[in-house]
């Protein structure tokens, strides 16, 4: 989510202007951000999983496990991205993008499943979280490093985990691609303005 502060940033004083004059297609400005964003986000990830390895945190990951992890990750960063990217096109200043990240990344954590099952909420709200792809994303991240299908199946219901999990990823991957296809449209007719 705070990549689109560097989106800020460049627009009020760095290249976007001269980028913007360049003879290339604007959404090629927003996936050449995301790519960088692709980056910083997998050396997050790596340090975070370097340090629990450290710290004796044990995973439970196959081959196929690591996959269902990187394509989770992989997808859901594109997705955020994409948030990130159409609410710094629509918000003028850095210091109301930050006021509105807490309500757009924060709070919808508390429901996906992060802190306690999706199945302890009250009825209306865990119908919620079951539609939020962070909470299909968090699912597919334990099923992915923890072998735990408990989170795919307090989703879909279901007994076969690859089956939920493959559903997951398309929920994720839905998510991605139409959060991409919004943020190159709100840039293109921001950098219109």
């Amino acid at each position: 989510m705070f990549s689109g502060l560097s989106v800020i940033v460049d627009r009020e004083s760095g290249a976007q202007r001269e980028l913007l004059a360049a003879p290339i297609p604007r959404p090629l400005l927003v996936l050449g951000n995301l790519v960088v964003a692709l980056a910083v986000t997998a050396f997050q990830v790596a340090a975070l999983i370097g340090f629990a390895v450290a710290r004796g945190i044990d995973f439970d990951v196959s081959a196929t496990g690591a996959l269902w992890f990187a394509a989770a990750a992989t997808l859901f960063t594109v997705g955020m991205y994409g948030v990130a990217e159409t609410l710094a096109g629509r918000v003028p200043k850095t210091e109301e993008f930050i006021a509105r990240v807490p309500a757009i990344a924060i709070v919808p954590w508390f429901l996906a499943g992060s802190l306690f099952p999706i199945s302890a909420l009250p009825g209306f709200l865990e119908w919620f979280a079951r539609l939020l792809p962070l909470t299909h994303g968090l699912a597919l991240v334990r099923y992915g490093l923890l072998g735990d299908s408990t989170g795919l199946h307090n989703i879909w219901q279901m007994g076969d985990p690859t089956a939920m999990a493959a559903l997951s990823l398309g929920v994720v991957a839905l998510f991605a691609v139409a959060l991409t296809a919004v943020a190159i449209r709100v840039f293109t007719r921001s950098a219109l303005r």
